[in-house]
């Protein structure tokens, strides 16, 4: 019996004296979503505008394409800022052997807010913003003005650093100079462009 005691009082001090097992708590972040992150962006868009319509007797602009260069950031899951140079060009003239020998081209400086409702791989998005347009030839700009745009597109994430997009956006312009007759010439465009955009 003594023996047995003994054995007991020896096996509580070997347990009392052990160090005490603890876990580690680990924070994991299920709200992450690598295709909602803050992060800038840049890419290169393909362009069409289509005219919709221009006031004044020499508003004689028509349909054309071009390009878009932009950069951006997204500040959150919900909202991202861009800015954006697109040239676009329309009117080509030809010369007695066909060839094309000047054209007009419509620039455009914008900054526009997008707006995202859904944070998956397929993101829509509204956007709108305001910018400043620039119309002229090959060799100088006859007329300059504000304008705004609103609309769209969607942005398909190839992987979480690039992603494929679409967008629409109408385009209101509000020319100074364009036309001698009048103060002022209004043009309505619709853009749509196909987009590659690296994220970072």
């Amino acid at each position: 019996m003594r023996k047995l005691i003994l054995a007991f009082v020896m096996l509580v001090g070997l347990v009392g004296a052990a160090r005490p097992a603890h876990a580690e708590w680990v924070w994991v972040n299920h709200r992450y979503n690598p295709y909602a992150r803050p992060h800038f962006y840049m890419g290169v868009e393909g362009q069409g505008i289509v005219v919709l319509g221009a006031t004044g007797p020499n508003a004689f602009l028509d349909h054309g394409g071009g390009f878009d260069l932009f950069l951006g950031g997204r500040l959150n899951r919900w909202a991202a800022i861009e800015f954006g140079w697109q040239a676009t060009f329309h009117n080509p003239e030809v010369d007695d052997f066909g060839r094309e020998v000047d054209r007009i081209g419509l620039q455009a400086l914008t900054l526009d807010g997008k707006f995202y409702p859904v944070h998956g791989r397929v993101q829509p998005y509204f956007s709108g913003g305001a910018g400043l347009y620039l119309l002229g030839d090959s060799f100088s700009v006859f007329s300059e003005g504000a304008g705004f745009q609103i609309g769209g597109g969607i942005d398909f994430w190839l992987t979480r650093w690039m992603s494929l997009g679409v967008r629409a956006q109408y385009r209101g312009v509000d020319m100074v100079d364009y036309d001698s007759s009048h103060d002022d010439t209004y043009l309505s465009l619709l853009s749509f462009g196909v987009d590659f955009t690296g994220r970072f």
